[in-house]
């Protein structure tokens, strides 16, 4: 063994063809293990995924495997560079400087694929656990968190792997974190308003009091659908196809009415009023009939008719029942009252017009005398 050695010393050299030959092995043998690591992946690694019940594992499969090669390549090439430049001298400043350029480059390669790697295996990560929870509530991955949690975890890890770069070239980031720091202090103060509206808008995506489509009803008084949940401010669509922008956090102080939440279903009210003398029963049996008859309306809780108050010159009755979708309120709404308006028409139903008796003396004149 010792005479293999020797002969292969021999033949190799022992100047800088050694070292170059060392970083040729360490090359190689980065790349076989690489090699090798893959090969194990992509045979018994998938056989062991597919005995699993879950597809997170194919999924970061597909994430990991790709970038196996290149950070062989890399990690190889780093390995070779440092190899060679044991044998370069001291006194040779340009190739020691450009041994420097290369690692220096490799080091930044190598920070760029472990970085990539690692936003899109947390990014494979949020995304799964989002669809699991969408499946276990029964409801669709919201569109609005998925982004702005992506897009956090990005700029943290990217901040992260910046800081490391720079400690590795011998830059001092304690400076920059102060300085960091207190200009984040600085635009927090400054931006106040702006700061409560996202962490407002975070509170509506975890809280999720409305959802997009679902109708709502402001403070103010309008009513719309629910066009856009974003990170600064909710936009709301009304019926008269205008956008309403409501900063979010205006819409956490507040009290907001959702007719789509829990459930689409949502009551159907019709009010008409009766003449006094008109008989209460027959009033009562033709809006139910319309009711039982209308497609809009669920059988269950069935339908009915209330005598809910006594006007001065009418009777108030109230026609009661559930629709199982919000969107069918106004229509059902306008088939009822324009069914009993016709049907109370023929029946000779009066809706009680208000009657005003006004008496009219005449003053007494001054001075005149009084008739006992």
């Amino acid at each position: 063994m010792g005479d293999l050695y020797q002969r292969l010393q021999q033949w190799i050299g022992t100047g800088f063809s050694l070292y170059l030959w060392n970083g040729a092995v360490a090359f190689a043998a980065v790349m076989i293990i690489g090699f090798f690591f893959k090969y194990f992946l992509n045979t018994i690694g998938r056989r062991l995924v597919a005995k699993t019940q879950t597809d997170l594992d194919d999924k970061l499969f597909a994430v990991i495997l790709p970038r196996v090669k290149w950070l062989a390549i890399v990690i190889g090439f780093y390995l070779a560079v440092e190899q060679v430049a044991k044998g370069i001298a001291h006194t040779d400043k340009s190739g020691e400087e450009l041994i420097r350029y290369s690692e220096g480059i490799l080091y930044l390669l190598f920070v760029s694929l472990v970085t990539i790697l690692v936003i899109r295996i947390i990014d494979t990560l949020l995304k799964h656990s989002m669809e699991m929870h969408a499946r276990k509530t029964s409801s669709t991955v919201d569109e609005a968190i998925f982004p702005i949690l992506t897009r956090m975890v990005m700029m943290l890890i990217f901040f992260i792997a910046i800081v490391i770069t720079l400690g590795h070239f011998g830059v001092d980031v304690s400076s920059l974190l102060v300085f960091l720091g207190g200009g984040s202090v600085a635009l927090a103060l400054a931006a106040q308003d702006t700061l409560s509206n996202m962490i407002a808008g975070f509170v509506i995506m975890l809280d999720r009091p409305f959802r997009l489509g679902d109708r709502i009803k402001l403070p103010s008084g309008e009513i719309g659908d629910v066009y856009e949940i974003g990170l600064r401010s909710t936009k709301i669509l009304d019926f008269d196809n205008n956008l309403i922008v409501s900063p979010n956090a205006d819409l956490t102080k507040t009290k907001v009415i959702n007719y789509s939440y829990p459930k689409n279903e949502i009551r159907v009210l019709v009010e008409v009023s009766i003449a006094y003398g008109t008989s209460i029963e027959r009033a009562r049996e033709l809006m139910l009939n319309f009711a039982r008859q209308n497609p809009e309306l669920l059988k269950q809780p069935e339908p009915s008719v209330f005598f809910s108050s006594m006007g001065e010159s009418s009777c108030v009755l109230q026609l009661i029942g559930r629709t199982d979708d919000w969107k069918k309120k106004a229509r059902a709404e306008n088939i009822l009252r324009e069914q009993i308006y016709t049907a109370f028409m023929k029946e000779g139903i009066s809706s009680g017009i208000a009657q005003h008796v006004v008496q009219l003396t005449s003053p007494i004149p001054h001075g005149s005398p009084k008739n006992d």
